[in-house]
């Protein structure tokens, strides 16, 4: 499942110390890497995000496993690359877009998804995988939630054209060949019926995604369908500054993950957000996160626990959706803990998103299992200034399940070098795709390109691969490839056809028998 889950809550274990720290893990939803005032945006007041930074570390070279939200969440929970869990997409679906699916991470993994054998079994519900509160979305916003654009017809302008004419050639050549005497009527209307029932499920499914999936739940219940975008981060921010108060009532450390749904679209903001930015809609969502984040952080003061709560905010991916691309991958990455990590801290090393596993492992002297390979690393003492160079030597960049990059950051010197192997198909005479980056046309590079990403973030300048510094560093990388790929298990993929399709017959309806009247409101706030 995508994991736009917008509210994840659990107490840790009461075996912890009482001195482990409380963990406040903040999650944007498809902000671009220089979005924030703190990473050069100066059109968009952000001051609460941009705080976490002043008071805490500014990551620069912070990087998401994938580019694409389900394999980058699913990364972020579990600490390993997405092709380790099952979670990497293998073909032209890259993001799981149905609640009520069977795809999932494993049970031995960490939440993402919802039934996986029967309806209501739950098996990937977040209370079936150590959260203890849940409240949020368990797919994704879509623009169809706003009612201004549909996601297929964004992909394939001319989709619902093209389907009737599929339907319509279809049903003509089969009427020809009844004509001509190839079959009877009665084999004509079976094969007609059996040709139009697909070709309508279809258009059904992709012209009414709000119905299928915009559902809200809190912990099992579905509580309101479909979802109310305009007031959603007030309401989020409600059930997280409850949640806090309620955990330090307890006295024990808390893990709070506040997934919001900002920025991806459809941007909806309250009415006070609306038309105060300078940037239009998302401008004004970019606000409203803003304040939202700043009353987390005000509860966190108020509660008494400031001082003693580890914060880590970052964004799913960025906003080009290819996987060799740093605009896809690099993502504003900000880590404040008061006592342990100096205010204004800034940090060019390259880090991982999962690095958050194995950095929380540390902090709260819990140890991770040992029957699986973890691809993060304990950052900790690069956060603190104890080291001054990145945990990691190779960063290993997918796009699906193919790798299309590696990162490299030798043992000495300040440079960071960047293997590029695939490059997305790009319009004519621009930077941009059309509609997303795709993994399955991307570019095959006949020579690979080097890029020197310290100095050339943009990798616009590659590296000459005559010279003996590509040679050195190719040769270095493809050896650490080999190593990387034997160390990969055979795993389930989440990603077949399968898997993914909805499964209608558990498809929800609050109100009614779906799909008619499947229309609620969250009764605590309506």
């Amino acid at each position: 499942m995508i994991l736009r889950v917008l509210l994840l809550v659990a107490l840790i274990s009461v075996t912890l110390a009482r001195k482990a720290p409380n963990i406040l893990i903040l999650v944007a939803d498809d902000m671009g890497y220089g979005d924030l005032g703190c990473y050069g945006n100066t059109t968009v007041r952000t001051p609460n995000m941009d705080s976490i930074a002043a008071d805490g570390i500014k990551l620069t070279q912070h990087l998401t496993a994938a580019s694409t939200c389900t394999p980058s969440r699913a990364a972020l929970l579990t600490g390993r690359y997405p092709v380790r869990t099952g979670m990497a997409p293998q073909g032209i679906m890259r993001v799981n877009l149905w609640p009520y699916s069977r795809s999932g991470l494993p049970e031995s993994e960490w939440h993402m998804g919802l039934h996986r054998d029967n309806d209501g079994d739950n098996k990937h519900h977040p209370l079936n995988q150590g959260f203890n509160y849940f409240y949020g979305l368990i797919g994704t916003n879509l623009d169809d939630f706003g009612h201004e654009y549909r996601v297929i017809t964004m992909i394939r302008p001319h989709w619902y054209g093209q389907l009737i004419s599929v339907w319509g050639v279809t049903t003509i050549a089969l009427w020809c060949l009844m004509k001509f005497g190839y079959f009877r009527v009665t084999t004509f209307l079976a094969l007609f019926l059996l040709w139009t029932a697909p070709i309508y499920f279809t258009y059904f499914l992709m012209d009414n995604m709000e119905l299928f999936c915009s559902v809200l739940y809190r912990n099992y219940d579905l509580v309101e369908q479909p979802i109310r975008l305009a007031g959603l981060s007030q309401r989020f921010v409600h059930e997280g500054l409850e949640f806090m108060r309620n955990a330090t009532d307890t006295g024990e450390p808390f893990l709070l993950v506040m997934s919001w749904v900002h920025m991806h679209v459809a941007i909806k903001t309250a009415k006070q957000f609306q038309g105060k930015s300078p940037l239009g809609r998302y401008g004004d969502g970019m606000e409203e996160l803003d304040w939202s984040v700043g009353e987390i952080m005000k509860g966190l003061k108020d509660a008494g626990v400031e001082d003693n709560t580890l914060v880590y905010f970052t964004s799913d991916n960025g906003g080009k959706s290819h996987g060799a691309v740093d605009g896809g991958i690099r993502v504003p990455g900000m880590v404040k803990w008061p006592g342990h990590i100096r205010p204004g801290s800034v940090t060019d090393e390259p880090t991982f998103q999962m690095d958050v596993v194995p950095l929380i492992s540390h902090v709260t002297g819990v140890a991770l299992p040992t029957d699986r390979k973890y691809d993060g690393k304990n950052m900790m003492p690069l956060l603190t200034g104890e080291i001054t160079q990145s945990p990691h030597e190779f960063m290993f960049h997918y796009c699906g399940n193919k790798l299309h990059a590696v990162r490299y950051r030798p043992g000495s010197g300040s440079r960071t070098w960047k293997y590029v192997t695939h490059e997305p198909q790009l319009l004519p005479g621009k930077s941009t795709c059309r509609f997303i980056c795709s993994c399955t046309n991307a570019v095959t590079l006949t020579t690979p390109k080097l890029y020197d990403v310290t100095s050339d973030p943009g990798e616009t300048s590659p590296i000459d691969a005559q010279s003996e510094t590509y040679t050195d560093i190719s040769e270095l990388i493809q050896k650490a490839v080999i190593d990387h790929k034997s160390s990969l298990d055979p795993v389930e993929s989440q990603f077949s056809w399968f898997k993914l399709l909805p499964q209608i017959r558990w498809q929800p309806c609050c109100n009614g028998s779906f799909p008619f009247n499947c229309d609620c409101q969250d009764p605590k706030f309506s």
